[in-house]
């Protein structure tokens, strides 16, 4: 992915929506998003990482790992978010 900066930057300006969305969210709305605001500070830092070869294959692996636990602090704040009254 180091000759791909393109898909860098276009996934960078991705993470960085997130960001944006969940600081909104979490001010707005609720503290609850808080976590998926954090997580995607470490998955935006991990994406700019990618474009030094040394840390490619590291960020890499890592980028999956970050990824699953933001889907998952998502799934688990849409379950508590909106649960049954």
């Amino acid at each position: 992915m180091n000759k791909e900066k393109d898909l860098i930057i276009l996934t960078s300006l991705v993470a960085i929506g997130v960001l944006v969305l969940g600081a909104v969210v979490s001010l707005l709305q609720s503290i609850q998003i808080l976590p998926i605001l954090i997580l995607g500070i470490i998955f935006l830092v991990l994406i700019l990482l990618q474009i030094y070869p040394k840390f490619n294959h590291i960020t890499e692996n890592l980028e999956k790992i970050v990824f699953f636990i933001v889907l998952g602090c998502i799934v688990i704040s849409f379950i508590y978010l909106y649960n049954a009254i």
